[in-house]
Protein backbone atom coordinates (compact mmCIF):
# COMPACT_ATOMS: atom_id res chain seq x y z
CA UNK A 1 0.00 0.00 0.00
CA UNK A 2 1.39 3.38 -1.04
CA UNK A 3 2.34 5.90 1.63
CA UNK A 4 2.61 9.68 1.56
CA UNK A 5 6.41 9.26 1.44
CA UNK A 6 6.08 7.29 -1.82
CA UNK A 7 3.91 10.01 -3.39
CA UNK A 8 6.45 12.68 -2.38
CA UNK A 9 9.36 10.75 -3.91
CA UNK A 10 7.53 10.09 -7.19
CA UNK A 11 6.39 13.71 -7.48
CA UNK A 12 9.84 15.06 -6.53
CA UNK A 13 8.56 17.14 -3.60
CA UNK A 14 8.77 16.85 0.17
CA UNK A 15 6.16 15.11 2.30
CA UNK A 16 4.81 18.32 3.84
CA UNK A 17 3.98 19.63 0.36
CA UNK A 18 1.99 16.49 -0.43
CA UNK A 19 0.18 16.70 2.91
CA UNK A 20 -0.74 20.35 2.46
CA UNK A 21 -2.01 19.82 -1.08
CA UNK A 22 -4.15 16.87 0.06
CA UNK A 23 -5.63 18.98 2.88
CA UNK A 24 -6.23 22.02 0.67
CA UNK A 25 -3.77 24.18 2.60
CA UNK A 26 -1.45 26.83 1.23
CA UNK A 27 -0.83 28.03 -2.33
CA UNK A 28 1.23 25.99 -4.79
CA UNK A 29 2.11 26.32 -8.44
CA UNK A 30 -0.29 24.45 -10.71
CA UNK A 31 2.65 22.39 -12.00
CA UNK A 32 3.46 21.18 -8.46
CA UNK A 33 -0.16 20.37 -7.72
CA UNK A 34 -0.47 18.33 -10.93
CA UNK A 35 2.70 16.38 -10.16
CA UNK A 36 1.32 15.38 -6.77
CA UNK A 37 -2.09 14.45 -8.19
CA UNK A 38 -0.51 12.37 -10.97
CA UNK A 39 1.73 10.58 -8.45
CA UNK A 40 -1.30 9.82 -6.25
CA UNK A 41 -3.18 8.42 -9.24
CA UNK A 42 -0.21 6.34 -10.43
CA UNK A 43 0.31 4.84 -6.97
CA UNK A 44 -3.43 4.53 -6.32
CA UNK A 45 -2.87 6.47 -3.12
CA UNK A 46 -5.97 7.41 -1.08
CA UNK A 47 -5.43 9.63 1.97
CA UNK A 48 -6.76 8.33 5.29
CA UNK A 49 -9.88 10.18 6.38
CA UNK A 50 -8.92 9.65 10.02
CA UNK A 51 -5.42 10.99 9.46
CA UNK A 52 -6.76 14.03 7.64
CA UNK A 53 -9.18 14.63 10.47
CA UNK A 54 -6.35 14.66 13.03
CA UNK A 55 -4.16 16.83 10.83
CA UNK A 56 -6.77 19.46 10.01
CA UNK A 57 -8.89 19.44 13.21
CA UNK A 58 -11.83 18.64 10.93
CA UNK A 59 -13.75 15.37 10.84
CA UNK A 60 -15.14 16.17 7.36
CA UNK A 61 -18.47 14.89 8.72
CA UNK A 62 -21.75 16.78 8.85
CA UNK A 63 -24.76 15.71 10.90
CA UNK A 64 -28.35 15.73 9.67
CA UNK A 65 -31.17 15.52 12.19
CA UNK A 66 -34.47 14.20 10.81
CA UNK A 67 -37.80 13.26 12.34
CA UNK A 68 -37.73 9.81 10.74
CA UNK A 69 -36.19 8.08 7.74
CA UNK A 70 -39.30 6.87 5.90
CA UNK A 71 -41.33 8.77 3.32
CA UNK A 72 -40.42 10.58 0.12
CA UNK A 73 -39.97 13.92 1.88
CA UNK A 74 -37.13 12.74 4.13
CA UNK A 75 -35.58 10.63 1.39
CA UNK A 76 -35.44 13.67 -0.88
CA UNK A 77 -34.02 15.81 1.93
CA UNK A 78 -31.23 13.34 2.72
CA UNK A 79 -30.36 12.84 -0.94
CA UNK A 80 -30.03 16.56 -1.61
CA UNK A 81 -27.99 17.17 1.56
CA UNK A 82 -25.63 14.33 0.59
CA UNK A 83 -25.34 15.57 -3.01
CA UNK A 84 -24.38 19.05 -1.85
CA UNK A 85 -21.95 17.68 0.75
CA UNK A 86 -20.23 15.61 -1.95
CA UNK A 87 -19.21 18.87 -3.60
CA UNK A 88 -17.48 19.88 -0.37
CA UNK A 89 -16.02 16.37 0.15
CA UNK A 90 -17.92 15.90 3.41
CA UNK A 91 -19.48 12.74 4.83
CA UNK A 92 -23.10 12.66 5.98
CA UNK A 93 -24.11 11.29 9.39
CA UNK A 94 -27.86 11.06 10.00
CA UNK A 95 -29.79 10.64 13.24
CA UNK A 96 -33.47 10.56 14.21
CA UNK A 97 -34.99 12.74 16.88
CA UNK A 98 -37.53 10.07 17.87
CA UNK A 99 -40.36 12.59 18.21
CA UNK A 100 -39.10 14.27 21.39
CA UNK A 101 -36.90 17.14 22.50
CA UNK A 102 -34.79 14.69 24.49
CA UNK A 103 -34.31 12.52 21.41
CA UNK A 104 -33.19 15.52 19.37
CA UNK A 105 -30.74 16.56 22.09
CA UNK A 106 -29.27 13.04 22.16
CA UNK A 107 -28.85 13.07 18.38
CA UNK A 108 -27.01 16.39 18.50
CA UNK A 109 -24.79 15.07 21.29
CA UNK A 110 -23.86 12.11 19.05
CA UNK A 111 -22.89 14.57 16.31
CA UNK A 112 -20.66 16.35 18.83
CA UNK A 113 -19.15 13.06 20.05
CA UNK A 114 -18.22 12.28 16.42
CA UNK A 115 -16.66 15.76 16.10
CA UNK A 116 -18.95 16.74 13.23
CA UNK A 117 -17.92 20.00 11.56
CA UNK A 118 -21.52 21.18 11.77
CA UNK A 119 -25.08 19.98 11.39
CA UNK A 120 -28.34 20.59 9.55
CA UNK A 121 -31.30 20.34 11.88
CA UNK A 122 -34.84 19.51 10.81
CA UNK A 123 -35.85 20.04 14.42
CA UNK A 124 -39.50 19.83 15.45
CA UNK A 125 -39.32 19.40 19.22
CA UNK A 126 -36.48 21.53 20.59
CA UNK A 127 -37.77 24.87 21.85
CA UNK A 128 -36.67 28.20 20.40
CA UNK A 129 -34.76 28.85 23.63
CA UNK A 130 -32.99 25.47 23.29
CA UNK A 131 -31.87 26.39 19.78
CA UNK A 132 -30.74 29.87 20.77
CA UNK A 133 -28.62 28.30 23.52
CA UNK A 134 -27.22 25.78 21.04
CA UNK A 135 -26.20 28.68 18.78
CA UNK A 136 -23.83 29.86 21.54
CA UNK A 137 -21.79 26.65 21.19
CA UNK A 138 -18.79 26.57 18.82
CA UNK A 139 -20.16 23.97 16.39
CA UNK A 140 -22.25 25.71 13.70
CA UNK A 141 -25.67 24.50 12.58
CA UNK A 142 -28.45 25.51 10.20
CA UNK A 143 -32.18 25.06 10.77
CA UNK A 144 -34.09 23.61 7.85
CA UNK A 145 -37.73 24.70 7.50
CA UNK A 146 -37.91 26.52 10.80
CA UNK A 147 -37.67 30.15 11.91
CA UNK A 148 -36.23 31.12 15.29
CA UNK A 149 -36.00 34.76 16.29
CA UNK A 150 -32.47 35.83 17.16
CA UNK A 151 -30.71 33.30 14.91
CA UNK A 152 -32.42 34.23 11.63
CA UNK A 153 -29.16 33.91 9.69
CA UNK A 154 -29.19 30.15 10.42
CA UNK A 155 -32.78 29.58 9.26
CA UNK A 156 -33.87 28.33 5.83
CA UNK A 157 -37.63 28.83 5.77
CA UNK A 158 -40.81 28.45 3.72
CA UNK A 159 -44.12 30.31 3.99
CA UNK A 160 -46.49 27.46 4.90
CA UNK A 161 -49.41 29.78 5.70
CA UNK A 162 -49.31 31.44 2.29
CA UNK A 163 -48.95 28.08 0.53
CA UNK A 164 -52.13 26.77 2.15
CA UNK A 165 -54.01 29.92 1.23
CA UNK A 166 -53.08 29.48 -2.43
CA UNK A 167 -54.34 25.88 -2.49
CA UNK A 168 -57.65 26.75 -0.80
CA UNK A 169 -58.17 29.92 -2.85
CA UNK A 170 -57.84 27.77 -5.97
CA UNK A 171 -60.80 25.69 -4.78
CA UNK A 172 -62.76 28.80 -3.82
CA UNK A 173 -62.16 30.27 -7.28
CA UNK A 174 -63.69 27.10 -8.68
CA UNK A 175 -66.94 27.79 -6.84
CA UNK A 176 -66.38 25.45 -3.87
CA UNK A 177 -67.68 26.57 -0.49
CA UNK A 178 -67.95 23.31 1.43
CA UNK A 179 -64.22 22.68 1.74
CA UNK A 180 -62.70 20.47 4.44
CA UNK A 181 -59.06 20.19 5.51
CA UNK A 182 -56.86 17.23 6.49
CA UNK A 183 -54.33 18.86 8.80
CA UNK A 184 -50.96 17.74 10.11
CA UNK A 185 -50.12 16.99 13.76
CA UNK A 186 -51.13 19.91 15.97
CA UNK A 187 -47.92 19.84 18.04
CA UNK A 188 -45.88 20.96 15.02
CA UNK A 189 -45.67 24.69 14.36
CA UNK A 190 -45.66 24.38 10.56
CA UNK A 191 -48.74 22.14 10.71
CA UNK A 192 -50.58 24.89 12.57
CA UNK A 193 -49.47 27.43 9.96
CA UNK A 194 -50.85 25.24 7.17
CA UNK A 195 -54.16 24.87 9.00
CA UNK A 196 -54.32 28.60 9.68
CA UNK A 197 -53.81 29.31 5.98
CA UNK A 198 -56.89 27.20 5.23
CA UNK A 199 -58.93 28.88 8.00
CA UNK A 200 -57.94 32.41 6.91
CA UNK A 201 -58.73 31.74 3.24
CA UNK A 202 -62.18 30.47 4.20
CA UNK A 203 -62.87 33.42 6.51
CA UNK A 204 -61.74 35.93 3.90
CA UNK A 205 -64.23 34.33 1.51
CA UNK A 206 -66.97 34.94 4.08
CA UNK A 207 -67.38 31.24 4.94
CA UNK A 208 -67.93 30.27 8.57
CA UNK A 209 -66.31 26.98 9.52
CA UNK A 210 -65.76 25.17 12.79
CA UNK A 211 -63.37 22.42 13.90
CA UNK A 212 -65.65 19.73 12.46
CA UNK A 213 -64.40 20.69 8.99
CA UNK A 214 -60.83 19.78 9.95
CA UNK A 215 -59.45 16.33 10.70
CA UNK A 216 -55.95 15.88 12.09
CA UNK A 217 -53.53 13.38 10.60
CA UNK A 218 -49.88 12.56 11.27
CA UNK A 219 -48.58 13.05 7.70
CA UNK A 220 -48.82 9.30 7.07
CA UNK A 221 -50.98 7.59 4.43
CA UNK A 222 -53.18 5.70 6.87
CA UNK A 223 -54.00 8.91 8.70
CA UNK A 224 -55.10 10.47 5.40
CA UNK A 225 -57.34 7.48 4.74
CA UNK A 226 -58.90 7.71 8.21
CA UNK A 227 -59.26 11.49 8.01
CA UNK A 228 -61.17 11.32 4.73
CA UNK A 229 -63.54 8.76 6.26
CA UNK A 230 -64.14 10.96 9.30
CA UNK A 231 -64.76 14.09 7.21
CA UNK A 232 -67.30 12.39 4.97
CA UNK A 233 -69.08 10.91 7.96
CA UNK A 234 -69.47 14.34 9.57
CA UNK A 235 -70.01 16.33 6.38
CA UNK A 236 -71.35 14.21 3.51
CA UNK A 237 -72.13 17.49 1.73
CA UNK A 238 -68.43 18.35 1.33
CA UNK A 239 -67.37 19.10 -2.29
CA UNK A 240 -63.63 19.60 -1.84
CA UNK A 241 -60.80 18.65 0.52
CA UNK A 242 -57.41 20.29 1.03
CA UNK A 243 -54.75 17.89 2.36
CA UNK A 244 -51.68 19.27 4.15
CA UNK A 245 -49.27 16.58 2.89
CA UNK A 246 -48.85 14.38 -0.16
CA UNK A 247 -48.70 11.16 1.86
CA UNK A 248 -52.05 11.92 3.50
CA UNK A 249 -53.43 12.74 0.05
CA UNK A 250 -52.48 9.26 -1.13
CA UNK A 251 -54.44 7.76 1.75
CA UNK A 252 -57.41 10.05 1.16
CA UNK A 253 -57.46 9.16 -2.53
CA UNK A 254 -57.34 5.45 -1.67
CA UNK A 255 -60.40 5.83 0.57
CA UNK A 256 -62.33 7.61 -2.19
CA UNK A 257 -61.44 4.97 -4.79
CA UNK A 258 -62.35 2.09 -2.47
CA UNK A 259 -65.75 3.64 -1.74
CA UNK A 260 -66.47 4.48 -5.38
CA UNK A 261 -66.48 8.23 -4.77
CA UNK A 262 -65.34 9.74 -8.03
CA UNK A 263 -62.62 12.39 -8.18
CA UNK A 264 -63.19 15.17 -9.17
CA UNK A 265 -66.85 14.62 -10.09
CA UNK A 266 -67.96 14.17 -6.47
CA UNK A 267 -64.94 15.34 -4.46
CA UNK A 268 -62.18 17.72 -5.55
CA UNK A 269 -58.71 17.48 -3.98
CA UNK A 270 -55.75 19.82 -3.56
CA UNK A 271 -52.61 19.15 -1.56
CA UNK A 272 -49.16 20.08 -0.34
CA UNK A 273 -46.42 18.21 -2.21
CA UNK A 274 -42.64 18.13 -1.81
CA UNK A 275 -41.63 15.25 -4.10
CA UNK A 276 -44.12 15.47 -6.99
CA UNK A 277 -46.03 12.48 -5.62
CA UNK A 278 -49.34 14.13 -6.51
CA UNK A 279 -48.38 13.99 -10.18
CA UNK A 280 -48.32 10.17 -10.01
CA UNK A 281 -51.84 9.80 -8.58
CA UNK A 282 -54.96 9.14 -10.64
CA UNK A 283 -56.29 11.62 -11.31
CA UNK A 284 -53.30 13.87 -10.78
CA UNK A 285 -53.76 16.30 -7.88
CA UNK A 286 -53.23 20.07 -7.96
CA UNK A 287 -50.66 20.91 -5.30
CA UNK A 288 -48.58 23.68 -3.78
CA UNK A 289 -44.97 22.67 -4.23
CA UNK A 290 -42.84 22.59 -1.07
CA UNK A 291 -39.27 22.97 -2.44
CA UNK A 292 -37.46 20.82 0.12
CA UNK A 293 -34.73 19.90 -2.41
CA UNK A 294 -33.76 23.52 -3.04
CA UNK A 295 -34.04 24.34 0.66
CA UNK A 296 -31.78 21.43 1.61
CA UNK A 297 -29.12 22.60 -0.85
CA UNK A 298 -29.23 26.15 0.51
CA UNK A 299 -29.03 24.81 4.07
CA UNK A 300 -25.79 22.96 3.29
CA UNK A 301 -24.34 25.95 1.42
CA UNK A 302 -25.14 28.17 4.41
CA UNK A 303 -23.61 25.66 6.81
CA UNK A 304 -20.41 25.38 4.78
CA UNK A 305 -20.10 29.15 4.95
CA UNK A 306 -20.44 29.02 8.74
CA UNK A 307 -17.90 26.18 8.99
CA UNK A 308 -15.39 28.20 6.97
CA UNK A 309 -16.09 31.36 8.94
CA UNK A 310 -17.36 33.20 5.89
CA UNK A 311 -19.84 36.04 5.98
CA UNK A 312 -23.34 34.67 5.48
CA UNK A 313 -24.82 35.67 2.14
CA UNK A 314 -28.49 36.51 1.73
CA UNK A 315 -30.53 33.34 1.37
CA UNK A 316 -33.28 33.09 -1.26
CA UNK A 317 -36.89 33.41 -0.15
CA UNK A 318 -38.83 30.24 -0.84
CA UNK A 319 -42.43 30.86 -1.85
CA UNK A 320 -45.23 28.49 -2.81
CA UNK A 321 -46.03 27.59 -6.39
CA UNK A 322 -49.38 26.00 -7.25
CA UNK A 323 -49.24 23.29 -9.90
CA UNK A 324 -52.65 22.81 -11.50
CA UNK A 325 -53.64 19.25 -12.34
CA UNK A 326 -56.86 17.22 -12.71
CA UNK A 327 -58.28 16.15 -9.34
CA UNK A 328 -60.39 19.29 -8.87
CA UNK A 329 -63.16 20.80 -10.94
CA UNK A 330 -65.08 24.04 -11.24
CA UNK A 331 -68.61 23.85 -9.88
CA UNK A 332 -71.34 24.99 -12.24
Amino acid sequence: MARIKDVAELAGVNRSTVSRIINGEGKFREETRKKVEQAMAQLNYRPSAIARSLATSSSNMVGLLVTYYTGGFFGEMMEQVQTELDIHKKFLITAQGHHSAEGEKEAIQRFNDLRCDGYVLHSRYLSDDDLRELAKQPTPFVLLDRYVEGIEERCVTFNHHHASRIAVEHLLAGGHRKIACITGPSQRHNSLLRKLGYVDAMKDAGIDIDESWCEEGNYGRQSGYDAMAAILQRHPEVTAVFSCSEEMTVGAMQYLHEHNISVPEQISLTSFDSVELCESLYPTVSAVHFPISDMARVAVQTLMGLVKGQEIIDKPTFEAQLKIRKADRTLK
